[in-house]
């Protein structure tokens, strides 16, 4: 993946005259200006001579004794350097970002009146940008936990960058630290405006049952389902969570309003199916799962559930018929409808192992509804098959 380099605008200088300045920082600042005027138009190259030219200028200023103890001095001591590190792609890039760092930190101490935040602000900004193209660069090296570390060192000059989180959060993914990319994205939920944010409340939902935790995983989900109300995938996940977390009823009705929405949706038909078998609505589970098929007749979990809850169904005709205490006249016709129940679980258990003959589920089901039928000679055949996956 490349990482677009944020593009930093006209950077506007803020100065406090005094007569106290001395000529080296004065020339430094005038160098500084000329170079911002080409680095606003996107030619920062151009503008190396006269950065070198403020930075040999503030050399001299952060020794002199009129200078070495004014904020300004440090602050744009910190600007030159950070730049300079931006512009080298050598190594001693770094040498040039630590001298900014240094600086920054000695310029917060002395600005006790706040003079100087505007420059401090841009210069977060400069420093910010080389922690994103250095992590940009490691990412492409497949360094993830590298990349991270920038960018994370970014978000100490940025706080709460939206692009600087999302990549933090990808390297940690790509690192396998998901508790870090937790961390990251979840910061970037509540951001409407962030172009990836139904994706990254998706992911947190996803990330958090990865760890096991399907209370956070449905809470996250329903919060998507709720900012992005006619997103499948996020409803569908909103669903799939509630049915392992036991909410059927919940599930139910959540489903229904995604159906009104999105009634060709052939999974949530799927869903409908087996939230209504959790209740123990046999009959709705029956039709939801028919309706699943009618969309797409090779469905292969539609067509498994569908066969096993008919035969489920005629199973628990036959237990009840036998214990109950029924003249032979009436049991033969009970027991006539069980196997009626069993021949319409047929078709849907033959058309699943038809689309995967290697689903054991699908091999294990149809062999039950022959040995329900006694034909041994199927039974053998089915177990061979089964067998042969083992």
């Amino acid at each position: 993946m490349k990482v677009k380099s944020i593009l930093l605008g006209t950077l506007v200088l803020a100065s406090s005259a005094a007569f106290s300045q001395t000529s080296n920082l004065r020339k430094a600042k005038a160098s500084y200006d000329k170079f911002n005027e080409v680095k606003s138009v996107g030619n920062s190259a151009l503008g190396v001579s006269d950065l070198n030219t403020a930075k040999e200028a503030l050399d001299k200023a952060i020794e002199h004794e009129k200078t070495m103890n004014l904020a300004e001095t440090w602050t744009y001591y910190a600007l030159v350097n950070a730049d300079l590190a931006l512009l080298d792609s050598t190594e001693a890039s770094e040498q040039y970002v630590q001298k900014a760092v240094e600086a920054r930190e000695k310029a917060i101490s002395l600005d006790t009146e706040k003079e100087n935040e505007q420059n401090l602000n841009i210069l977060g900004s400069i420093l910010a940008q080389y922690e994103l193209n250095k992590g940009a660069k490691l990412w492409d090296s497949q360094d993830f936990v590298g990349a991270y570390n920038s960018f994370d060192k970014g978000l100490t000059y940025l706080p709460g960058d939206t692009t600087l989180l999302y990549y933090s959060g990808m390297a940690a993914v790509n690192a396998q630290d998901y508790e870090k990319a937790l961390a990251k994205y979840v910061e970037l939920v509540p951001v409407d405006s962030f172009s990836n944010n139904r994706q990254i409340i998706l992911d947190v939902s996803r990330l958090y049952l990865m760890q096991g935790d399907t209370a956070n995983a449905i809470k996250y989900a329903e919060i998507g389902t709720q900012k992005y109300p006619e997103d499948g995938e996020l409803a569908t996940q909103h669903i799939e969570l509630n049915l392992m977390a036991g909410n059927d009823e919940q599930t139910i009705k959540a489903i229904n309003d995604q159906v009104a929405k999105d009634p060709d949706n052939k999974n949530l038909h799927y869903y409908l199916g087996i939230a209504y078998n959790e209740t123990g609505d046999i009959e709705k589970a029956e039709a939801s799962y028919k309706k699943a098929l009618e969309i797409d007749p090779n469905y292969l979990d539609a067509n498994i559930n569908l066969g096993g809850l008919i035969l489920n169904k005629g199973i628990d005709h036959f237990n009840k018929t036998n214990n109950a205490n029924l003249q032979q006249a009436e049991y033969d016709v009970e027991i006539k409808k069980a196997y009626d129940i069993f021949d319409t679980a047929l078709p849907y258990l033959q058309k699943a192992v038809e689309i995967d003959g290697k689903s054991q589920v699908a091999l294990t089901n149809l062999k039950r509804y022959y040995e329900i039928k006694e034909d041994q000679a199927k039974i053998d055949e089915l177990q061979a098959r089964l067998d042969a996956l083992q």
